[in-house]
């Protein structure tokens, strides 16, 4: 029995979060597929209560050094320990935001076990070591984020947007697979690890064919992560999707998609200087100014934070360009600052969606003038949204500056000015656009709105409605007038809406004010190997 508990442990230590996800997915299927009436949002419950058993194993795997599986195909090492639990934690978050989706805009139950499959593709992207276990654990995570954006079939914006998502995403695959099979004809292996000690061999030997292989694979997954110019799907599918699917294509698929990008770029090219990673500072300033500037005009509250992700990206990949400038021995603080970032993206994105999607059924728009009166309405939700909002822009005391400013000091350090001066300006451009927000956030209700929402509430009960006071809307948005008060009441806020925004605005100050809680704890692991 010793034995046997054994062989099995190297198993459970390496793939527990991902069996845990897995197990949970297949039973959530199951039980959909028995119980077809009522009201089944507890399917998503039982959903984070599988992510939570997974999140507590990721934990307990946290710094335990590095151990290879099925011939190194599969790895626990510091890169799985903590793109695992990020992605655990947004999947978590992301659940709870599932939860919240009742009565007409009730999600089919199919979203939940897809969301559980799709997370485990995004486990194997983390914990994987072989290119093609790579890309079978990321064609799992797209399969399944192609489904969830279409997963509203009545909605003609959900189903153009799930088919622009498909297409760009087939694209982005193809490309992706293309430039590995050039690095794989040059090495003869799909190992990471083994194409780790060839990068420099590759690169004197075959510089086109391996300077390809690289801009290939950038470029593959530059349309996962919406990257310029491989970003236009971005706005019309976070604007057709559902929130709660918008928050799990702008947070988890992202964080998943940079573990992978990590694997195959800094381990495979890990001896080769700048020319290589020259490129990924290009692509970085170029979405950082297209991100943002793009943002500027926009109304729409999910296709500003569309364009804002993908600014986003551009934050977030400008370490990469540093792998080239930089010796070995000052990568573990790219990785910290990788690290950092991604987890504080993580809190401030997902608050800010859930905010959004409470305003967006309250008032039946995504406009941000749908945000004009919020505070009178909720002061809660207005200074929760201000803290998501100032992190994203980069304010002081918030994850989203400390997030910046590590960045930021790496470029000085490492001699990329350049690179830090167009994240610095673009951060200034970001604050015109978020500034906006909290503007109609802290206006006061326009005169007679206590009026029209009369009228509504009149009309709904079938009253008649006296000349100028408006035609009435549908039921949904009476029912979102009368929530939110029109004279200045209350926004209804589920109770689990509550804890999701209280969690996401701990996590927000917490890693702006106090940044060791996360730094010492990464500054331990063993990132390279």
């Amino acid at each position: 029995m010793a034995n046997l508990d054994m062989l099995h442990q190297p198993y459970w230590s390496t793939m527990g979060p991902m069996i845990v996800v897995a197990v949970a997915g297949f039973v959530v299927m199951i039980l959909e597929f028995v119980f077809r009436r009522g009201d089944r949002r507890w399917l998503a419950a039982l959903s984070a209560l599988g992510v939570l058993v997974a999140l507590v194993v990721a934990f307990a795997n946290w710094g335990t050094g590095h151990q290879g599986l099925l011939q190194n195909t599969v790895m626990l090492d510091s890169f799985s320990s903590v793109f695992s639990v990020l992605i655990l934690i947004s999947a978590f978050l992301v659940l709870l935001l599932t939860l919240d989706y009742r009565g007409r805009e009730r999600l089919p139950a199919e979203h939940t076990y897809l969301i559980l499959f799709g997370v485990v593709g995004a486990l194997a992207m983390a914990t994987a070591t072989d290119l093609v276990t790579l890309y079978v654990g990321l064609e799992l995570l797209s399969v399944a984020s192609y489904v969830l954006v279409a997963v509203r079939k009545r909605s003609i914006r959900s189903v153009e947007g799930g088919i622009k998502y498909l297409l760009m995403g087939a694209i982005g695959s193809a490309v992706l697979l293309y430039g590995m099979s050039f690095i794989y004809g040059l090495a003869g292996t799909t190992n990471v690890l083994q194409l780790s000690t060839q990068g420099a061999v590759m690169l004197s030997g075959y510089p086109a064919i391996t300077v390809i292989g690289f801009l290939f694979m950038l470029i593959g997954m530059g349309f996962k992560l919406s990257l310029v110019p491989f970003h236009m799907w971005t706005p019309d599918v976070y604007d057709g999707a559902p929130t709660a699917i918008s928050s799990f294509l702008a947070t988890l698929s992202k964080v998943a998609a940079f573990g992978m990008l990590l694997r195959l770029l800094v381990f495979i090219f890990n001896q080769s200087t700048g020319p290589l990673f020259y490129w990924a500072g290009i692509i970085a300033a170029i979405t950082m100014i297209v991100g943002n500037f793009a943002a500027l005009p926009q109304r729409n509250m999910k296709r500003l934070l569309g364009f804002s992700s993908v600014a986003q990206a551009g934050y977030t990949l400008v370490p990469f360009a540093l792998f080239g400038s930089s010796q070995m021995n000052q990568w573990p603080g790219l990785f910290d600052s990788i690290s950092f970032y991604l987890f504080a993206y993580t809190f401030m994105t997902i608050g800010a969606f859930a905010i959004l999607h409470i305003v967006e059924r309250a008032k039946q728009s995504v406009e941000s003038d749908a945000l004009v009166g919020l505070y009178r309405q909720s002061p809660w939700l207005a200074v929760a949204l201000s803290v998501f909002v100032l992190s994203l822009a980069g304010m002081p005391l918030t994850a989203g500056f400390l997030g910046k400013f590590y960045i930021f000091a790496d470029t000085v350090h490492m001699h990329a000015l350049w690179l830090g001066i167009v994240l610095f300006a673009t951060s200034v451009v970001s604050f015109y656009y978020y500034i906006g927000w909290l503007r109609k956030v802290f206006q006061p209700l326009p005169t007679g709105a206590a009026e029209w929402a009369v009228a509504e509430v009149a009309a709904a009960a079938g009253a008649p409605v006296g000349p100028g006071q408006g035609p009435a809307r549908s039921e949904a948005g009476v029912a979102g007038s009368a929530a939110d008060g029109g004279s200045g009441g209350s926004l209804a806020v589920s109770p689990v809406m509550h804890v999701l925004i209280a969690l996401c605005v701990i996590g927000t100050l917490a890693l702006g004010i106090v940044p060791a809680i996360l730094l010492h704890p990464l500054g331990t692991l063993q990132w390279f190997y």
